[in-house]
């Protein structure tokens, strides 16, 4: 059993934004941070989520049961329900679905932030590196 806890973190005044996931797969705990293009939180929840199901695709974990937990309501309530209101989303939404077809035993659920704390501690360390990146490179 695979359990993955997704998290994105975005600067909306710099437009700025990092995601997280953390793996846990029997004694071992993977966690992946990484800057996205995303200028909105919303859109890096979905792809930070897409980057886990990519990354369970490159490792063949395909056939593994995996649970896949995220504080995002609106990615998760668009992946149920397959369908999102803005249409900024949707491509988003149309690659989470079809990521998610190659996985077996795949579920998706939301929880609180409470309980995605490590994910967003995470996430909020990666996105002030991102920010001092991003101040000292030159424009």
């Amino acid at each position: 059993m695979i359990k993955i806890n997704t998290d994105a973190s975005t600067h909306p005044k710099h437009k700025v934004s990092v995601g997280c996931f953390i793996i846990k797969k029997e004694d071992q705990t993977i966690v992946e941070t990484f800057p996205l293009d995303a200028t909105d939180n919303h859109v890096a929840e979905f792809q930070t989520m897409i980057l886990a199901l990519e990354y369970c695709l490159q490792n063949n974990w395909q056939k593994d049961l995996i649970f896949i937990y995220s504080d995002s309501s609106i990615v998760v309530k668009s992946f149920h329900k397959r369908y999102v209101k803005k249409d900024v989303f949707l491509p988003l939404l149309s690659k989470l679905l079809v990521l998610s077809q190659e996985f077996s035993d795949l579920t998706i659920e939301w929880i609180p932030q409470e309980s995605n704390k490590m994910a967003d501690h995470h996430a909020k360390q990666e996105l002030k590196k991102e920010l001092k990146r991003q101040k000292k490179s030159p424009k």
